[in-house]
């Protein structure tokens, strides 16, 4: 079975950086533009700075929050769907997220996507057995900007029972989306079992904005599942050595914890990597390079040092197709969150640094991540398992195909793909010589033109409706 995690810091390496983030947070701390947070803040006992709006954290207030953050955080879904334990090691994945551009299959124009498309995303998502939760694969752009992010919600809403994830951009449309939680859950307690989650980002240098800090008074009060999702950017908005960078990033991972404990104690959130590199050739941000690799496993670690679930932006890539660089980019990035033992990797589906996205690459990263499951399970050494029995009695010569002991075990011990090819070159070339994006595109048509059970009524649609429209 899997035994555990790869690191790339030694223990006394990743104490180092835990001790410098200390030393950071007490002598420079955080902006934070938001007077009741502050006050909860100077009352644990943080020196607050109220002409700056700048709040500095001994320790102790550190540690008082490791202490009271959960290790574990239960995901629900909306239906029969099993819930998700998060914070084992064991990875689950998420289609999205908030892309701008959809990609044509045939032309391979991008364009603005559209709400029907972030529909059919998590049309597509839900019936994708390895995507365990589903998020906003892209902000459609034919609907007002200022409610786009509740339009596309209304989409998950409507086609998926899975457990969703979000991250809206303003206080206000948190607030929205809560109430359309509410009213398909038919619950004014969303925190109790909450079937959606929230990322919440602060911005780098060592700041969260006033919006920020509204989602996160919205988010604690209902009770949601926190996502703290710093994304500094080494070489622009931290430091360009790793080590500088990961200081800075888990300064305001630590911030956000201290945050949610003091407002609740023991509410739940989540350490995030979206580690990004500032391009000093082009430019342009990058996100898979091997050193955010690197950083992905870092951040694991020190995940696990605060004893908090994990979280990774994943299947990440530069390139603006999907061709040969963005399949093995992709497949780099989502082994390091696999082999770093992430509990949560988003952004299947994505690629051209996370601005577009198509069906088929949705379908493609499914297949990749479906195999890394099965990498993630191990091997299991059982006495069943080990067959010594069997190996006797078949001795020297003889066929394992048609014993038991084969029919019992290989749908489960063996791995088998939806879209890889593993025939023979003749029955390929007969069948069409289809690559893996044409018989992608197949699987997509076959969902999309699947009637599928109603997850909302007529009536809660209207109602969704009337939410997101409230002044």
């Amino acid at each position: 079975m899997w035994t555990g995690s790869v690191k790339v810091l030694s223990d006394k390496d990743a104490n180092r950086i835990h001790a410098a983030s200390l030393e950071v947070l007490e002598k420079t701390g955080t902006f934070i533009p938001h007077e009741e947070i502050l006050n909860r803040l100077d009352d644990a006992g943080a020196r607050v700075e109220r002409s700056t709006k700048i709040a500095r954290f001994p320790s102790f207030i550190i540690e008082n929050s490791m202490q009271k953050a959960p290790h574990t955080i239960a995901l629900h879904s909306r239906g029969s769907r099993e819930t998700i334990e998060i914070g084992h090691g064991l990875t689950h994945s998420v289609n999205g997220f908030d892309a701008t551009f959809m990609q044509d299959f045939r032309t391979r124009d991008r364009r603005p996507i559209t709400k029907k498309e972030v529909g059919n995303f998590a049309k597509i998502a839900d019936q994708l057995k390895d995507i365990d939760i589903v998020g906003v694969q892209g902000i459609p752009q034919d609907v007002p900007q200022d409610k786009a992010g509740a339009y596309a919600v209304q989409m998950l809403l409507e086609n998926t029972s899975k457990h969703i994830i979000i991250a809206p951009d303003t206080g206000k449309s948190a607030a929205t989306i809560f109430r359309m939680i509410e009213a398909v859950t038919g619950s004014d307690d969303i925190g109790s079992k909450p079937v959606v989650s929230c990322h919440i980002s602060p911005s780098a240098p060592l700041r969260w904005t006033p919006e920020a800090c509204e989602i996160i008074m919205h988010v604690v009060k209902q009770g949601i599942p926190f996502y703290i999702l710093p994304a500094p950017m080494a070489g622009a908005t931290s430091p360009v050595t790793l080590a500088g960078h990961l200081v800075q990033h888990n300064s305001q991972i630590l911030t956000g914890m201290v945050i949610a404990q003091v407002l609740n104690p023991g509410h739940p959130v989540v350490y995030c990597n979206a580690h990004t590199l500032f391009n000093m050739r082009e430019g342009n941000p990058i996100i898979a390079t091997p050193e955010t690799l690197l950083l992905r496993f870092a951040g694991a670690q020190m995940a696990n040092t605060y004893g908090i679930p994990s979280h990774s932006i994943g299947f990440d890539t530069e390139a603006h197709i999907v061709d040969q660089q963005c399949i093995w980019e992709k497949a780099l990035s989502a082994m390091a969150c696999v082999s770093a033992g992430i509990d949560v990797m988003v952004n299947l589906g994505m690629f051209s640094t996370g601005l577009n996205v198509s069906y088929e690459s949705l379908v493609i990263d499914h297949e990749i991540f479906s195999q890394l499951r099965r990498f993630q399970k191990g091997i299991e050494v059982t006495d069943d398992h080990l067959a010594v029995n069997l190996i006797n009695k078949i001795g020297t010569w003889g066929s394992y195909i048609e014993d038991d002991h084969t029919l019992r075990h290989f749908k489960k011990e063996n791995w088998y793909p939806d879209i890889s090819c593993r025939k023979l070159f003749e029955k390929w070339s007969d069948e069409g010589m289809k690559d893996a994006m044409a018989v992608a595109h197949e699987k997509v048509q076959g969902i999309l033109s699947q009637k599928t059970e109603t997850i909302v009524d007529a009536r809660l649609k209207k109602e969704l409706e009337r939410i997101i429209n409230e002044p």
